[in-house]
């Protein structure tokens, strides 16, 4: 008998279980490593260190038969359209990754080295490494069609359920502001199921241009208007929000008092953080000062070793 392994497993109902696999799976926290256990009302689902519940449970297991993968290539790429980004680390075997990118992912016809995100528009620093130097890509998810300039404009598909579980808690009749919304995919996710009102904003001229074309190409219920301009200025024109978004989680976050204040009362924030377990609660402190009660919290995907982006809901209650 192998050697056995302590491994953290969530345990989630069995109605729920497919559902959360696509979200670990998707924002690279499952363990596929290990086999998925079950019981008559519960599934267990092995997951990484880094992942946070209160739903956890360790269980003694026995690792099943690994495939043969370049080292370390879990969760150090992403794929948009046409396009693959490899992250730059410590210790990555990038030409490991490349090939086996290229013998997965036939769809695949341009590789880049994704060096960080740097700037106020977010922007990646790409080194191409196989293929054209093509940046733009047509990307679908969620039944939504986008064009992503990779060079020009921020976007990440490893957010995608997570603006599919954001766009289910939104109500028709919504008012709705969609800050530094870069090319739409929250807009676009919203409004595809919702008959809302959204205002939606972005310094970034380009990820603006590609916003427009991609609210024409999709069938939307909701009624969009579009900004060119700093987030924090167009507040100025607004009122009485029933639900604002501030995902721009790399950036300090200002003025939110004022963000609060364009919320009427029982309206939502919901806003995005990358941080640690202790620097998340001093932030979450931070903004029950503001007249806010947490509705939710929820880990989107690990961001480094230490740290996570999370997800967190408000409501204004004063």
């Amino acid at each position: 008998m192998n050697a056995l392994d302590d491994v953290k497993y969530l345990k989630v109902q069995k109605e729920e279980a497919n559902v959360k696999l696509h979200t670990l799976r998707q924002n690279g926290f499952l363990l596929d490593l290990y086999e998925i256990r079950k019981d008559e009302n519960h599934v267990y689902i092995p997951v990484s260190s880094e992942y946070e519940s209160e739903n956890l449970i360790t269980m003694s297991v026995e690792p099943r038969e690994q495939k043969v993968m370049p080292t370390g290539h879990a969760g150090s790429f992403d794929l948009i359209g046409h396009i693959a980004l490899i992250h730059e680390r410590r210790g990555l075997d990038t030409d490991s990754v490349v090939s086996f990118i290229l013998k997965s992912k036939p769809n695949i016809r341009t590789i880049y080295l994704d060096r960080g995100i740097h700037g106020d528009m977010r922007l990646r620093d790409l080194q191409i490494l196989h293929g054209e130097d093509n940046s733009l890509t047509t990307y679908r998810e969620n039944n939504i069609i986008m064009k992503v300039d990779v060079k020009k404009v921020y976007f990440s598909p490893r957010l995608s359920t997570e603006r599919m579980l954001l766009a289910k808690a939104v109500k028709d009749g919504e008012k709705i502001y969609d800050m530094f919304c870069g090319i739409g995919p929250i807009t676009l996710n919203i409004g595809r199921t919702r008959n809302c009102k959204i205002f939606a904003c972005d310094m970034n001229p380009d990820a603006i241009k590609l916003m427009i074309e991609n609210l024409s190409s999709n069938k939307l219920m909701s009624t969009v208007f579009v900004n060119e301009d700093d987030s924090y200025a167009v507040l100025e024109e607004l009122n009485s929000m029933d639900r604002i978004i501030m995902n721009n989680p790399v950036s300090k976050y200002k003025d939110l008092d004022r963000v609060v204040a364009k919320l009427k009362l029982g309206g939502r924030l919901n806003i995005y953080f990358v941080d640690n377990q202790e620097g998340i609660g001093n932030e979450m402190s931070k903004l029950l000062e503001y007249g806010l009660e947490l509705e939710m919290k929820r880990v989107v995907h690990g961001y480094s070793s230490s740290r996570s982006l999370y997800s967190l809901q408000y409501r204004r209650t004063k």
